[in-house]
């Protein structure tokens, strides 16, 4: 496509122009997945760099060790089990839930109710 001149058209030159702005394009968006990449790797070694610190801590040298870390362990976990009931939220979807089945156990009552009407009619209608 090149004249005789070995000189490029504009057609030429527009059309590589368009080629390089798309894989430019396509350049950044990898660049973009990659620094997301990079941000989520970072975020994981900060994560287990605060696992391998906690797994640290239960490698022991002895038994009274253990169950002294045990033991500090357990009174964390029933200090954040502690903190969970005492959360509101979780008291307002305790309530929720408690309506939720007292409604769900009227609604059965009245099903039953009104299927032993409708049981009690045809039954009447069949002897009339």
């Amino acid at each position: 496509m090149q004249n005789q001149n070995d000189e490029i058209t504009l057609s030429e030159a527009k059309k590589i122009t368009a080629e390089l702005k798309a894989s430019i394009l396509k350049l950044d968006a990898l660049n973009q997945d990659v620094a997301s990449n990079i941000i989520q790797l970072q975020d994981l070694n900060s994560k287990l760099k605060d696992y391998t610190s906690i797994l640290s801590k239960f490698e022991f040298r002895d038994e009274k060790e253990m169950a002294t870390n045990y033991a500090s362990y357990l009174a964390f976990i029933t200090k954040k089990i502690d903190e969970l009931f005492q959360n509101k939220n979780l008291s307002r979807i305790e309530k929720i839930l408690d309506n939720t089945s007292y409604l769900v156990n009227l609604s059965v009552v009245k099903v039953s109710i009104i299927v032993a009407v409708i049981t009690t009619c045809i039954n009447f209608l069949i002897l009339i």
